[in-house]
């Protein structure tokens, strides 16, 4: 349980910004769901149990439609033109560069919101096709396509890079720290929209 704890909270600010501004960010014009993020104690059926920081615990209903993401970390050079990503970029003078970058599921993509805009944090979020990536002397560039438009990108090295895998309810395990995004009923039942864990280590 401690190394998937570690994992979790090494990689809470990427988790926050993109889950927050695009795994959950949806086309409607509603606000998004809430989450709260913990490791999951138990599993029973079609619940989990998650146990958060505070040592409370949440039960959690899941839906045929919950959307279970494996997230891997992967290298600049897996980068490929033709894939929806998105990308949290800072703005350097006229220039954007890349914080963050999450390569998406084609689940993960039909839900997303799409397009580019400036989150809370004063960052710019670009949900869209990658049109092309190019590796120069300068340093790596993503054009991306979106419907207003098209935005390049810098790929600084370094930078955390993750491919969001879409997976079966089955591929959840007690000990997995994970972040789940979700609907409350009337009556306080938690339904999972989406739930978000990272790869188990190897071996």
């Amino acid at each position: 349980m401690e190394r998937y704890v570690g994992r979790y909270a090494r990689s809470l600010v990427v988790t926050a910004v993109l889950l927050a501004a695009a795994v959950s960010s949806f086309a409607q014009a509603s606000p998004p769901p809430p989450s709260i993020s913990g490791t999951i104690s138990a599993i029973n059926g079609n619940a989990i149990t998650l146990t958060l920081a505070d040592g409370s615990v949440k039960p959690v209903m899941l839906q045929s439609g919950t959307i279970v993401l494996e997230r891997e970390s992967v290298d600049v050079a897996d980068l490929r033109a033709g894939e929806a990503m998105g990308v949290a970029a800072r703005r350097d003078g006229m220039a954007l560069v890349a914080t963050a970058i999450n390569i998406f599921s084609p689940e993960m993509w039909d839900a997303v919101r799409k397009g580019q805009w400036l989150m809370t944090d004063g960052q710019t979020m670009t949900n869209a096709l990658v049109t092309d990536y190019a590796t120069g002397m300068n340093g790596n560039t993503l054009t991306m396509k979106y419907k207003e438009g098209t935005a390049t990108i810098t790929v600084p090295q370094g930078i955390p890079i993750h491919r969001l895998v879409t997976v079966k309810l089955d591929a959840l395990r007690p000990g997995m720290a994970a972040t789940v995004r979700y609907r409350a009923a009337s009556n306080g039942t938690l339904s999972a929209t989406s739930i978000f864990f990272d790869r188990p280590a190897q071996g």
